[in-house]
């Protein structure tokens, strides 16, 4: 090939290529939903709400990407094309399971960072041994461990509880992936509400 011909061939390999950039969609950067509207009640008159230190939650370290993946086999994982979570996943999801037990948990103090463990009450912590949107089938199936410390001294471990979750996608999209966790993490914030509520400081006396 001569050299002209050479360099009109590569102009317009350059030119291909610039062209595929600019036609490139943005990424798509998802959150999990906002939670829904309404504070918890308030603690009855003349009584002071309890406060919980809530850890952050631990979740599977194969899901601690910007990239969102999904489930695709028994032993493959992939990713959504151009999808990108926002914030770090553990961190929302910490936020939104939260919010979630403030309005199951009238009379309490949801604390994540903002506060002592000494002056609560109790220290819960929730692992998510696995957390998967299995694409084909349109659904999220997780495991939850949820372990509920006194912060009596010495500290007690009060409950520990294994649940498993299969909720529903209503699509085949990254929004959906996102929904689905969110519905998840109200689940476990509405089971995780009566272990907390039944709880009795040592060497209280209950009526």
């Amino acid at each position: 090939m001569s050299f002209p011909r050479q360099r009109a061939a590569l102009a317009l390999c350059i030119g291909l290529a610039l062209a595929g950039c600019a036609a490139a969609p943005p990424p798509l950067l998802v959150t999990l939903p906002a939670t829904a509207a309404g504070p918890a009640a308030a603690p009855p008159a003349g009584a002071t709400a309890r406060v919980i230190a809530l850890r952050r939650l631990e979740i599977p370290e194969y899901l601690k990407a910007r990239r969102m993946r999904f489930r695709a086999d028994d032993a493959t994982l992939a990713e959504w094309p151009n999808a990108y979570w926002a914030e770090r996943l553990e961190v929302a999801a910490t936020e939104a399971f939260g919010d979630a037990l403030r309005r199951h948990l009238p009379g309490w103090e949801i604390c994540e960072s903002s506060c002592s463990e000494r002056s609560a009450a109790l220290s819960l912590q929730l692992q998510l041994t696995r957390m998967d949107y299995v694409r084909n089938e349109k659904r999220l199936r997780a495991d939850a461990r949820l372990s509920v410390w006194s912060t009596d001294r010495p500290a007690r471990l009060v409950r520990t509880e294994q649940r498993s979750y299969t909720i529903d996608g209503e699509a085949d999209t990254p929004q959906a992936h996102a929904r689905a966790i969110g519905q998840l993490l109200d689940r476990l914030a509405e089971d995780t509400a009566p272990s907390v509520g039944a709880f009795q400081p040592a060497g209280s006396v209950s009526r």
